[in-house]
């Protein structure tokens, strides 16, 4: 009987595709199901979706094709880099009206007088009696015209002026500190000039990815309404899914206007009102690097424009207690005054050249100079606080822009694992809602976890770029 039971049950199993197994504890029955009986997995859904927020961002008016070109609009319009060449202008106007404070100075006086009263007497009458007199006329042979003609001839040298001369230095530092400013301004142009560019491009970049996401949201809602049809979803689902689509298109809208306002901004920064973009393929890594050829590091901080700028303004509040000390100094100067009037007979006759030298002792002027004394001592005190200030905040400035680049490309990294992730588990959640295993909700949590995590990694792309820039231009110098 046992051997007839077992020939039995092998004849079974090898019917139906089972391996035979011993029976017992020790070896329970196993049974194998036919590959052929499980039912296959239906292929992913991949529906057609349409929607105007789909079509993509529309260029702008301009756009840039190289960073030589931005560089030359920056030169041509920008307001800040003239008003800068203004300032150098006027500092090599006060330099050179200091310098005319030193230098020789001629002028002349051409009058006509006619005397209403007593016309047969010459109008010359006390006005130059003095050097002249009644006698001009029998002693020199003529005799000045009824319409007196007076021209008068007058020069002066500064010989010893103290003040004057210290502060054609002054005005010289001042050109400098102009030139530096000027320096200072290209630096921070370039600056503005590259962040506008990384801006740019970023929210295209988020301008895309929107509509990426935009279409994904559509495709999720075209499944959770094939499913709704078919039965095997509920008004729930769609409903939830909707949702989310809706919340796609709103941050479309919104990556649009942020877009806009980026390239309107580029636009200003080069001196135009109209919005400027990008030109399509151009890359924005080819952008930076060009323009790290415009400027080059710095030797030392010390280099540094604004730095520069600030010791230069002390120097300047410093020559200016030099200035009016040097004021209570006296001035010497060498004058001379030539005189020539009409006569008869002839034409003109020179009768008087003087020549002498001005003393001028300053004695007392009411108190101004010591005002002024105190008034540019006070001015010495803050530039000397500004250029403290300023040492101290430019370290700090450094230290942080390294930091933040390598902060950033942590995060970065970071956010790059984190957009994987949330990709491979959005798919799998998909799969799962498309053969029934999965439920709205966790469709949706998976779409929103994805589509902040594609917005957080454009975001922290545009944030090292930034990051990278403020480093090198911290401590760079731009001559363009």
């Amino acid at each position: 009987m046992n051997a007839l039971l077992f020939a039995a049950l092998l004849a079974r199993a090898s019917a139906t595709g089972a391996a035979p197994a011993p029976a017992g504890p020790e070896h329970p029955r196993v049974l194998v199901q036919n590959p052929d009986s499980v039912p296959e997995v239906p292929p992913p859904f991949q529906p057609e979706v349409s929607d105007p927020l789909l079509t993509p961002a529309p260029p702008a008016p301009q756009q840039l094709t190289s960073w030589n070109e931005a560089l030359t609009l920056l030169r041509q319009r920008s307001t800040d880099l003239q008003s800068a060449l203004g300032q150098l202008e006027v500092a090599a106007g006060v330099w050179r009206i200091a310098l005319a404070n030193l230098l020789p100075t001629v002028g002349g006086t051409l009058s006509a007088q006619y005397n209403v009263l007593n016309p047969d007497v010459p109008a010359v009458g006390g006005g130059v009696g003095g050097g002249i007199g009644g006698g001009v006329g029998s002693a020199g042979g003529f005799t000045p015209t009824p319409l007196l003609g007076l021209g008068v001839l007058t020069a002066s040298v500064p010989v010893v002026d103290l003040a004057s001369l210290y502060a054609l230095g002054s005005a010289k530092e001042s050109r400098r500190t102009a030139a530096l400013s000027l320096a200072e301004t290209r630096r921070q142009l370039t600056r503005g000039l590259a962040q506008a560019l990384v801006t740019v491009s970023s929210t295209e970049r988020l301008a895309e990815v929107n509509r990426v996401n935009l279409r994904t949201a559509l495709e999720r809602l075209a499944l959770a309404q094939r499913r709704f049809e078919l039965g095997a979803g509920t008004r729930l689902d769609v409903v939830r899914v909707e949702q989310d689509a809706q919340s796609a298109r709103r941050n479309v809208v919104i990556g649009d206007e942020d877009l806009r306002r980026a390239r309107e901004t580029l636009g200003l920064a080069l001196g135009t009102p109209s919005a400027v973009g990008l030109a399509k393929g151009l890359d924005l890594n080819t952008l930076l690097q060009a323009a790290k050829q415009s400027c080059h590091p710095l030797e030392s901080l010390d280099r540094r424009a604004d730095l520069a700028t600030a010791r230069s303004r002390l120097v300047v509040a410093e020559r200016a207690i030099g200035i009016v000390k040097r004021q209570y100094a006296p001035t010497l100067d060498v004058t001379s005054t030539t005189t020539a009037l009409t006569v008869n007979p002839g034409f003109a006759e020179v009768p008087i050249w003087n020549i002498g030298a001005s003393l001028v002792l300053p004695f007392w002027d009411g108190g101004a100079r010591e005002g002024r004394l105190r008034q540019t001592r006070g001015q010495l005190e803050q530039a000397r606080a500004d250029v403290i200030a300023l040492e101290r905040n430019v370290s700090v400035e450094v230290t942080q822009a390294k930091r933040t680049v390598q902060v950033n490309q942590a995060t970065r990294d970071l956010a790059d694992r984190e957009r994987g992730l949330a990709e491979e588990s959005d798919r799998l959640t998909r799969r799962s809602f498309e053969v029934g295993t999965g439920t709205s909700l966790e469709l949706v949590q998976s779409a929103g976890d994805l589509r902040q995590a594609e917005l957080a990694l454009v975001i922290r792309d545009f944030q090292l770029r930034q990051a990278q820039v403020d480093a090198f231009l911290s401590e760079a110098a731009c001559d363009w």
